[in-house]
């Protein structure tokens, strides 16, 4: 992962760069990924999985191996799945974190 530069605009302001994302197990099959201020502790939950999301990028990333090798004439069919794709995991993390989050 590329070094993400950060604020911590909730708390301290201190300035850092994310490294890494931490990941917690919430529920069976919910994941929350987020990262912390190194200075203050405070969290960031960058976005919530559960199977299905994982599923759903799992296939995206097969999707974009596959378009790499891929004609021209079905690169606008494989880019329509990918854009189909993007909604659905889009969908699915908003309605984890609306579950989780309330």
């Amino acid at each position: 992962m590329e070094p993400i530069y950060a604020k911590c605009n909730k708390s301290c302001g201190h300035k850092f760069y994310v490294q890494h994302l931490k990941k917690d197990k919430l529920y069976q099959t919910i994941e929350k990924t987020y990262f912390t201020c190194p200075n203050c502790g405070r969290e960031y939950v960058c976005f919530y999985t559960d199977g299905n999301t994982r599923k759903l990028q799992a296939e995206l990333r097969e999707l974009h191996r596959e378009m790499k090798w891929i004609e021209k004439d079905e690169l606008d069919r494989l880019k329509k799945k990918e854009s189909t794709l993007k909604q659905l995991i889009s969908n699915s993390m908003s309605s984890v974190r609306k579950l989780i989050e309330g």
